[in-house]
């Protein structure tokens, strides 16, 4: 037992006179350390932002230009298309559409179409007004355009 209980003794002493052990654990433990931080950050930014080159859109919107009767707030109706850039649609693109008081939203359908209505209204003393348009899709670029819909006051 004597012997026993000296061999035990003897590794620890050899564990703990050992340099190499005591430098090299706080070095692979660093390195190991960074390998993690950069597989969850690969890790993140897949979930996040799943295709690596996402694709830019192209939006149609009918009517470009309408106009309004003179008095008080109007319902708009805006049929939009939105496709890839080899002409595909794109079905569940987020398409939003804001200003003039009103905001709308819808998503497309698998033709890569859809309506929108919203009630403008053309602020005093003024005789034009524009909405922004903003459509995301997963896989894509987000599409945005500030003043992209002219809405204009009749003429009486």
């Amino acid at each position: 037992m004597k012997r026993l209980s000296g061999n035990v003794s003897k590794q620890k002493n050899n564990i703990f006179s050992d340099e190499q052990a005591v430098l090299g654990l706080p070095l692979r433990l660093t390195v190991s350390l960074i390998i993690g931080i950069i597989a969850l950050a690969a890790i993140v930014s897949f979930i996040s932002r799943p295709c690596l080159f996402p694709e830019n859109m192209i939006v149609s919107i009918n009517p470009l230009i309408t106009s309004i009767p003179l008095g008080n707030s109007t319902v708009v109706r805006f049929i939009f298309f939105v496709n890839d850039s080899l002409s595909h649609p794109i079905q569940g693109a987020v398409v939003i559409l804001k200003g003039l008081g009103g905001v709308g939203s819808n998503i497309t359908d698998n033709q890569g179409k859809t309506l929108i209505q919203i009630q403008v209204e053309i602020p005093e003393g003024s005789l034009e007004g524009y909405l922004d348009v903003q459509v995301k899709a997963t896989c894509h670029n987000p599409f945005s355009q500030s003043e992209m819909i002219k809405i204009i006051k009749e003429s009486t």
